[in-house]
């Protein structure tokens, strides 16, 4: 049958902004901008829907001052510029057309149309996130400019969090946005530029990116864990923890950190009261299934390198590497290829072989702390190789050939195919979760241009 669907979306805005230089040294922004977007509109309040945000910024070229121009800091740092600023910002484009409403789905039954109740449920007092950041950074030149260096702190809070929280079935709805708790994100960004070779013939220059975050939910009401849509139940925010950690069972251990086996020898999960593990005489877990933090999808950083060489002028080559460094990915395939009925993974192999009791792998089902996995890896994101020749016929400026490839080399002890993978897609609170994903491609890309 064939359907049609619209939607339509209007954004208003208006903003003022003012800069003042004083002595080509000191430099002062000042802004207030006004939005409202339809997604938010209220019918019983449009004031609510008309969101305020005020910005402020301030630098200063230190390396301008006399005593800095004329003295022999100049010699080795010839720029210095600090910088600070205070900014508001919203999301007004973070929800649909009409995720503020429930909206029903037409249908037809026996030629007779109709309506029936959707999955998600609307919230009329849903309202737009406020952000608010804070930053302090300096950027400097050394030795002649040959070396750059940019460094900032932030320290951002957005308040009322847009989530899609997972209702019980007995609500009638499986899940609904709403506005949930509070989010900082503290951290800091280094940006390295320098040009170890710099002759006649031949240009070096190397760029290099370091980022460290430290994310953290707090606000969220009831117990205090709100677990996502799309994440299979185990992704979840969590008071005092970052955004988005897997949230699930996990193994009954000894006091010395080693698994605690049932009579038969299989592991098991951890059980207890109250969230609190608890044991019989015999020292076997008893109570009810416990859940807790078991992975973290936050890197501790996040770090690239490039060089660049240039011969000649015409002949190019780049190398691009990319770090992420210290962050787990949820192992779905392995859950399900490694249990005995599927068992298309070498995880299984053990138990067919005898060397764990027969059963393990539906043992292990159940407990996800086993499927968690440190996904740090280092890749060489591009190498790429042109050469440019600049003839002087047909009107030809120049013609360049070049060879680029991407994703040529992944170093990681992640057991998957790819740790850069997700289920949930582009989602920024379900990631890292690997479900049977088709891997990043590796390509090579042959190109030949001309311009005349």
């Amino acid at each position: 049958m064939a359907s049609e669907g619209r939607t339509e979306r209007r954004i208003e805005g208006y903003f003022a902004q003012q800069t003042f230089g004083l002595g080509q040294r000191l430099y002062l922004t000042g802004a207030v901008r006004v939005d409202a977007a339809s997604p938010f509109y209220d019918r019983l309040n449009n004031d609510a829907n008309w969101q305020t945000y005020y910005k402020a910024s301030a630098s200063y070229l230190l390396s301008e001052e006399g005593f800095w121009k004329n003295g022999p800091l100049t010699n080795y740092v010839p720029t210095l510029k600090l910088r600070a600023s205070y900014g508001q910002s919203g999301n007004l484009t973070a929800i649909g057309a009409y995720d503020k409403q429930t909206n029903y789905v037409p249908t037809s039954v026996g030629g007779l149309l109709g309506v029936y109740r959707p999955a998600q449920l609307g919230d009329p007092r849903l309202g737009p996130e406020r952000q608010e950041e804070v930053e302090l950074g300096f950027d400097a030149g050394f030795f002649g400019g040959r070396i750059g260096l940019e460094a900032t702190y932030y320290n951002k809070k957005i308040n009322d969090l847009l989530l899609n929280r997972t209702f019980e079935p007995s609500t009638g709805f499986l899940t609904g946005l709403q506005n949930v708790g509070t989010m900082t994100n503290q951290g800091v960004e280094v940006l390295l530029r320098a040009v170890p070779l710099q002759k006649e013939k031949v240009v070096w220059n190397i760029t290099a990116t370091y980022t460290r975050n430290r994310n953290e939910v707090n606000g969220i009401e009831g117990n205090g864990i709100l677990p996502f849509a799309g994440g299979f139940g185990q992704v979840a925010a969590v008071n005092g923890a970052p955004v988005g950690v897997f949230y699930s069972t996990y193994y009954a251990r000894n006091p010395d950190g080693s698994l605690l086996l049932t009579p038969a020898g299989f592991p098991q999960r951890e059980l207890g009261v109250n969230g609190v593990p608890q044991r019989t005489p015999e020292g076997q877990p008893r109570g009810s299934v416990l859940s807790k933090i078991i992975g973290d999808p936050n890197p501790d950083y996040l770090a690239s390198l490039i060089n660049e060489v240039t011969v000649a002028g015409n002949l190019n080559f780049r190398l691009q590497f990319d770090a992420v460094q210290g962050f787990d990915v949820f192992n779905f395939t392995r859950r399900v290829g490694e249990r005995d009925l599927y068992g298309g993974l070498a995880g299984y192999e053990p138990e067919l072989r005898g060397e764990v009791p027969k059963g393990t792998s539906a043992v292990l089902f159940g407990i996800f702390e086993e499927y968690i996995e440190d996904g740090s890896y280092v890749k060489l994101r591009e190498a790429s190789v042109s050469y440019t020749l600049t003839p002087k016929f047909l009107g030809l400026q120049n013609i360049r050939a070049s060879l680029t490839g991407r994703n040529l080399l992944v170093f990681t002890n992640y057991s998957g195919y790819d740790p850069e993978v997700n289920a949930a897609g582009q989602s920024t609170v379900v990631r890292n979760f690997d479900f049977v994903e088709v891997p990043i491609p590796r390509t090579l890309t042959l190109g030949l241009s001309a311009t005349f």
